[in-house]
């Protein structure tokens, strides 16, 4: 099977259903980002909780990129419970938070791009209107970037 296609070279995208749109369209430059991101998250390290976290963003790719259907998206809330107990366990372990924290290295470019995913991901289901992302979509990005915040504190701390 050949890598390449040659239907992207006018510009154009397959999403999951199989409809075409622009490559600048503001759904695809979602999932840019989610793909960036994702490929930022596996340079980091490998531990568990990471792997799941980028399978868990393939599946959230997956839902933004079929329009014509509506999936629910962690619809227990089960990725976003994991998080939040793992940023509750590592915050026991830090100093209080008191000032700004200069940022660097890939866990700090990591939650960046998960902020530029959570802010497009509103612009996509607002201006968009894109209306089959489910909200946990929102949720679950909102917490990623929070996990990653925590998870940098504790690099630095530990």
């Amino acid at each position: 099977m050949k890598i390449y296609t040659k239907t992207g070279d006018k510009g154009t995208t397959s999403l999951y259903d199989c409809s075409r749109v622009s490559k600048s369209s503001i759904l695809i430059d979602l999932l840019g980002d989610i793909d960036e991101l994702n490929s930022f998250i596996g340079i980091i390290d490998s531990s568990f909780l990471l792997k799941d976290i980028q399978t868990w963003l393939f599946d959230l790719g997956t839902i933004i990129a079929n329009p014509n259907k509506k999936y629910s998206f962690d619809i227990s809330q089960e990725f976003t419970k994991i998080l939040e107990k793992e940023i509750d366990m590592m915050t026991q372990q830090l100093p209080k938070l008191t000032n700004f924290i200069l940022p660097s290295g890939n866990i700090h470019l990591s939650r960046a791009i998960a902020r530029r995913c959570e802010r497009k991901l509103v612009d996509v289901i607002t201006i968009g209107d894109y209306k089959h992302i489910d909200d946990n979509c929102l949720v679950f990005l909102n917490r990623l970037s929070d996990y990653l915040f925590t998870l940098a504190r504790l690099r630095v701390f530990s």
